[in-house]
C-alpha cells in the first residue's frame, strides 16, 4: 500500500485541497490502466510496430518507473487535453485529474526505489566556447580561434557541451592544426629572422673559382632553402658584381614564382634590394639570369624579417610561459622539459605521464636536430600538445565492470571547471586534485563558494541562459524581415536583448536569489538604449545595471525583448508561439507538432485585413482538431500580446484595443502578463523540476535518462526546503552522484594513441 502524498494541482484544473489517502497496492491495474486503454490503446496498442510510444506496455505500477520520461509526458498530455487526440472519445474531468495526480505523485514518489544512479558520460571534445576559454586560460589569449570551426550540434537536454552531438569530422582536426601554430605564434616570440648566406651556401652546391663570389650565367640559377618561422614581410638584399658592366638583369623568385625583376646598372659592385611576403614552412629563395643578359657574381645575399615593435601584452604572455623554468635559466632540454610538462599539465587536466613527457620531448629534440631556434623547439612540442585527444576531448577512466564508482580528484575538477567557468581548471583545483582532496565536502563547498564568486562564472549565466531560454539565436537565425523596421531594429539592440537575459540569471545566480523570480522579478537589467526602448525613465550609459520594476510590464523572462522577438514571426507576434514557448522552455510540456491537414492561417484575405491576430486565431480554433491544443497554447499568448514584435508595451494591434484576457479550460481567468505570472507561479513545483533538469543536463553534458529522475527528485525537494535559492540548486547538483560517480560498462571506450 502507498499512500498518496500530494495532489498535484494545475492551473489548468480547478484548485482544491485533498487529503492523503492509502491506495492498494493493485491501483494502477485495477483504477489507472483501464481508463487509459479505453481512451489511448487506439494509438497505442503495445504489440502494435508502428506505435513508438509504448505506454500501455506497462501492465503493473512498478514497470512505469522504467519509462518515466513517456509517462510524465502522458501526465502532461492528460492534463493539457493535448491526448487524446480531439476527434477521439474523451476522458471525464475527473477522470484525467485522477490519473493525471496518480501518475505524477508515483513517480516522484518511487524515483529512488530503484537506487542511485550516476550514468556515463562519453568521452567528449571541447565546444568552440569551452576550446576559446581553455586558450584563454592557458596562454593568455582572448581570441576566437575557433571561429573557423564548424558549429557545434546541440543535444541532449539541449545544449551544445553535449558528447553525443560533438563530434570530429576531419576538416576539424585541419582547423585544430591551423589554429594550434596561430595560438603558439601569437603566445611565443621567436626572435626575428636576420641571415647572412655567402657564395659558397647557395645550391646546387659547386666549387668556386672564386671563393667570395657565386657566378651565375645566362640561363642558370642558384637557391637558397630556408625555414620561415612566422608569416611576415622579409627584406632580400644581394650584393654583387656585374663583370660585363652591360645588358644585366637578375630575377628573384620565391618558390619559383618571379618576386623582383632588377635591371641593374653599369656598375662593377651593386647592391640590391626588395621586399617579398613570406608564410610559415620551408621556401626557397632563387636568384637567377635570364638568356640573353650578362652573367652576375653573387657576393651575398641578406634575408631579414621586416617585423615591427613588440607590445607590451605579447612579450607579457611570453614571459607567461618561459618563466615557469626560473629565472635566469639557460635555453636548455631541461627547461625546455620544465615549460612543456607545466603547459601539458593544464592542458591535459592532469599530471603528465612520463611516457608522455618523452614523446613530446622526441618533438624537441627533432627541431634542435635542424638548428631550430630554442622557441621553435618548444612550439612543435606544445603543437602535439594543442592537437592531443588528452587536450581535445574530456576523458576519464572507465571501469569494465558493472556499477557505480567516484570520479577521480581530477576528473572532477574538470568537471567543475567546465560547469562554472566553460575552462579549465586552474592551478587550485589542480592543487587539491594533486593533493586527493576535492571530493572532501568542507573543500568542495569552499570551491564551489570560490568559483561562483570568480568572473569567470559569468560562462555559466551566459551559456546556459542563452541556450536555455533559445535568446542565443536572436540577432542572428532570429530577426525581423530586412529593412522592415529599420527605425526599431538594429544589431546593438539584438545585443543588448541577449544581455538583458544574461544579466538577470547572472544576479540571480550571484545572490542566490530564487529561482521563482525567473517568473515575476520585481526588477530588470537595462542599459540607456534599451530603457529607452522599453519607456523606462532614469537610465542612462551603456552600462547594465538593476533597475526597478513596480507595474509588472517587465522583470522575469516574460518582459524580455529577445523572448518576444524569439517567440514572433519576423512580421507580426505569434500567441501560438509565445503560449508554445511557455510551455514547453518553462514547464517543460511538451507541445505536439499541429495534426496534418490543417490549413494556415490566412492574415491577407479580405475577412482578416481588420480583424486582430487574436480573432483570427478564434476563428482558427473553430476547427475541432485545432481546439485541443491551442485551448491550451492560445491563452498563455494571448496574455502576453501587449508586447509587440521587439518587446515594446502596446495597447493596441491593427486600430484594436490589445485584448490580453485568458481563460483557461479550468476555468481560470486572466488579464495581462502580471496576472499570467501569478497564475504560472501556481506551478512552481513543474518550473522548478524542469529547471533542475536542463541545469542538471547542462552540469553533466549528457541526455538525461529516466533512471535521473531520483536525483531530479532529490533537488527538487531541497529547492523547496530552501527556498528555491539559486545556489541550492548549483550546490545540490556538484553534490549528487551523476556529479561524483559514474557507472561502469564492460565495455571500455578507447582514444587513439598520441604518437
Amino acid at each position: 500500500m502507498r499512500i498518496v502524498t500530494s495532489c498535484m494541482l494545475s492551473f489548468l484544473i480547478t484548485e482544491s485541497l485533498c487529503a492523503a489517502s492509502p491506495e492498494p497496492a493493485d491501483y494502477f491495474e485495477k483504477s489507472v490502466r483501464p481508463v487509459l486503454v479505453k481512451y489511448c490503446a487506439d494509438c497505442h496498442e503495445p504489440d502494435d510496430s508502428k506505435n513508438d510510444v509504448k505506454l500501455l506496455k506497462a501492465r503493473t505500477a512498478d514497470e512505469i518507473s522504467q519509462s518515466s520520461k513517456i509517462w510524465f509526458s502522458a501526465s502532461h498530455q492528460l492534463r493539457n487535453r493535448t491526448m487524446p487526440p480531439a476527434d477521439e472519445p474523451q476522458p471525464t474531468e475527473a477522470e484525467r485529474l485522477q490519473i493525471a495526480n496518480w501518475i505524477e505523485t508515483y513517480l516522484r514518489e518511487t524515483a529512488c526505489d530503484r537506487g542511485p544512479y550516476a550514468g556515463r558520460i562519453l568521452p567528449r571534445r571541447l565546444n568552440r566556447t569551452e576550446y576559446d576559454n581553455t586558450i584563454r586560460d592557458l596562454f593568455g589569449l582572448n581570441l576566437k580561434f575557433s571561429e573557423t570551426f564548424p558549429n557545434d550540434g546541440a543535444g541532449g537536454e539541449g545544449f551544445d557541451n553535449n558528447g553525443e552531438t560533438l563530434f570530429l569530422p576531419p576538416i576539424l582536426m585541419e582547423r585544430y592544426l591551423e589554429a594550434a601554430q596561430q595560438i603558439l605564434d601569437g603566445a611565443i616570440i621567436t626572435p626575428p629572422l636576420m641571415k647572412t648566406y655567402t657564395a659558397s651556401d647557395f645550391l646546387p652546391a659547386k666549387s668556386l673559382t672564386l671563393p667570395e663570389a657565386r657566378s651565375i650565367n645566362p640561363g642558370q640559377d642558384i637557391s637558397i632553402i630556408e625555414s620561415i618561422y612566422l608569416t611576415n614581410d622579409y627584406s632580400v638584399k644581394v650584393k654583387l658584381q656585374v663583370p660585363q658592366k652591360k645588358n644585366a638583369i637578375l630575377l628573384v623568385k620565391i618558390d619559383g614564382i618571379k618576386a623582383h625583376r632588377f635591371k641593374l646598372s653599369d656598375q662593377a659592385d651593386q647592391t640590391v634590394t626588395t621586399d617579398v611576403r613570406l608564410t610559415r614552412g620551408l621556401h626557397s629563395i632563387t636568384l637567377a639570369v635570364p638568356k640573353p643578359q650578362s652573367k652576375v657574381n653573387i657576393l651575398s645575399m641578406e634575408l631579414v624579417e621586416k617585423r615591427g615593435t613588440t607590445f607590451h601584452e605579447k612579450k607579457a604572455l611570453h614571459q607567461r610561459i618561459f618563466q615557469v623554468a626560473g629565472k635566469n635559466k639557460p635555453q636548455d632540454r631541461d627547461s625546455a622539459q620544465a615549460i612543456i610538462r607545466h603547459i601539458a599539465r593544464k592542458a591535459y587536466r592532469r599530471s603528465v605521464k612520463d611516457q608522455e613527457l618523452s614523446q613530446l620531448m622526441k618533438l624537441y629534440d627533432r627541431a634542435a636536430a635542424r638548428d631550430d631556434p630554442y622557441e621553435e623547439r618548444i612550439k612543435l612540442a606544445l603543437k602535439a600538445v594543442l592537437v592531443s585527444p588528452h587536450f581535445l576531448f574530456r576523458t576519464e577512466s572507465n571501469s569494465a565492470q558493472p556499477g557505480m564508482y567516484p570520479i577521480s580528484d581530477y576528473e572532477l575538477a574538470t568537471r567543475l571547471s567546465y560547469f562554472f567557468w566553460a575552462s579549465t581548471p586552474d592551478d587550485e583545483l589542480l592543487r587539491l586534485a594533486d593533493k586527493s582532496q576535492l571530493h572532501k565536502q568542507s573543500v568542495l563547498n569552499q570551491q564551489i563558494t570560490r568559483m561562483l564568486a570568480d568572473p569567470k562564472a559569468h560562462a555559466l549565466s551566459k551559456l546556459f541562459t542563452e541556450q536555455w531560454l533559445g535568446t542565443k539565436d536572436v540577432g542572428g537565425r532570429v530577426a525581423p524581415v530586412s529593412g522592415n523596421f529599420r527605425e526599431i531594429y538594429s544589431t546593438e539592440l539584438a545585443l543588448d536583448f541577449r544581455e538583458e537575459a544574461i544579466q538577470m540569471m547572472d544576479y540571480i545566480f550571484q545572490s542566490n536569489r530564487s529561482l521563482l523570480e525567473i517568473i515575476d522579478a520585481d526588477y530588470a537589467f537595462l542599459n540607456q538604449r534599451l530603457a529607452k526602448h522599453y519607456d523606462v525613465d532614469g537610465v542612462k550609459g551603456r552600462k547594465f545595471r538593476k533597475v526597478s520594476i513596480t507595474d509588472g510590464r517587465r522583470g522575469g523572462v516574460l518582459g524580455l525583448g529577445g523572448v518576444h522577438m524569439l517567440t514572433s514571426y519576423p512580421k507580426r507576434t505569434s500567441p501560438v508561439l509565445r503560449g508554445a514557448w511557455v510551455l514547453e522552455t518553462l514547464l517543460g510540456t511538451p507541445v505536439p507538432p499541429p495534426p496534418p491537414g490543417v490549413p494556415a492561417l490566412k492574415e491577407k484575405s479580405k475577412k482578416n485585413t481588420k480583424r486582430s491576430i487574436r480573432q483570427i486565431l478564434e476563428a482558427h480554433r473553430e476547427h475541432a482538431t485545432c481546439a485541443a491544443c491551442h485551448d491550451i497554447i492560445d491563452p498563455i499568448g494571448f496574455g502576453l500580446e501587449n508586447y509587440d514584435l521587439f518587446g515594446r508595451w502596446r495597447e493596441k494591434e491593427r486600430d484594436q484595443r490589445v485584448d490580453a484576457t485568458g481563460t483557461f479550460p479550468s476555468g481560470e481567468t486572466f488579464s495581462g502578463p502580471a496576472e499570467l505570472k501569478k497564475i504560472l507561479l501556481k506551478r512552481k513545483d513543474e518550473l522548478t523540476r524542469h529547471f533542475t533538469t536542463k541545469m542538471l543536463g547542462y552540469a553533466l553534458g549528457r541526455s538525461l535518462e529516466d533512471a535521473d529522475a531520483c536525483t531530479i527528485e532529490t533537488i527538487a525537494k531541497k529547492l523547496e526546503q530552501n527556498g528555491y535559492r539559486s545556489q541550492t540548486l548549483i550546490r545540490e547538483i556538484v553534490f549528487s552522484k551523476p556529479f561524483l560517480y559514474r557507472d561502469g560498462t564492460a565495455t571500455e571506450v578507447k582514444l587513439p594513441k598520441t604518437k
